[in-house]
């Protein structure tokens, strides 16, 4: 009996109608409550740096827990409690694409799920002696969060005066919402030497209006770089190395 485990309905809200009055009056007791449960999602962090909107594709996967005709749900993309938009998943590997619009809803962090489920699945009546058919309606409560973070850009710039070296750096982040790039304010930023082959973290600072400032003692010429860490908004990068 096992047919696609989630199938887009345009009736929805009529078929969960339809199987709340079914359920009032009783399900077999041999049938699930829950026949078919979401384990997961797949979606997939990005980094923009642009303001065009976008298909995001999300993915589920399922475990069928009994025999069923047709089953389907209504998944929720969520950001802040806000509904970004809601996905129809059909299929034995169900998939929809999220559009998204970033210079709406901003960056950040978003979640997919909860899902509203309806099952519909048969069952031999004994009494009358013929199949029929059952449904169930419940909500599914798995989730998935994913990150859609602005595109970074950062410079360091090195000014020698004897045996200091003042080291300046710059970073930026794509605003969506503003449609350029805007000052980005780094929390954990890391002035980096060059040991060597390896880099070595001489300060970590918080950008202040997108920029920090700080004065080494260094009498050899060295090269010297900015990392800007990720954050759940803003992607990391790293800037291009000075010599001083």
């Amino acid at each position: 009996m096992n047919k696609p485990v989630l199938r887009r309905v345009a009736g929805l809200g009529a078929a969960i109608t339809v199987a709340t009055g079914l359920l009032a009056v009783g399900a077999p007791a041999h049938a699930s409550e829950r026949p078919i449960d979401i384990t997961g999602y797949k979606v997939a962090d990005f980094t923009v740096g642009d303001s065009n909107c976008r298909n995001v594709k999300v993915s589920a996967s399922t475990k069928v827990k009994g025999d069923y005709l047709d089953s389907y749900a209504s998944v929720d993309v969520t950001r802040g409690g806000g509904v970004i938009d809601a996905l129809w998943l059909e299929g034995r590997k169900p998939t929809d694409r999220a559009f998204i619009c970033p210079s709406f809803s901003g960056l950040g962090t978003y979640k997919v799920g909860p899902a509203d489920v309806f099952a519909e699945f048969e069952y031999y009546d004994s009494y009358v002696g013929e199949y029929s058919s059952d449904y169930r309606s419940y909500t599914d409560n798995t989730s998935k969060k994913f990150q859609i973070r602005g595109k970074t850009k950062s410079t360091l710039s090195a000014k020698r005066q004897g045996a200091k070296v003042t080291l300046t750096a710059k970073a930026q982040v794509y605003s969506p919402e503003k449609y350029r790039y805007a000052q980005y304010n780094s929390v954990g930023a890391k002035f980096q030497v060059k040991s060597g082959t390896k880099w070595k973290t001489i300060k970590t600072v918080n950008l202040k209006k997108g920029t920090a400032s700080i004065t080494v003692k260094q009498s050899k010429k060295k090269s010297y770089r900015l990392q800007v860490p990720t954050a759940s908004w803003a992607a990391s990068n790293t800037s291009k190395s000075v010599s001083r």
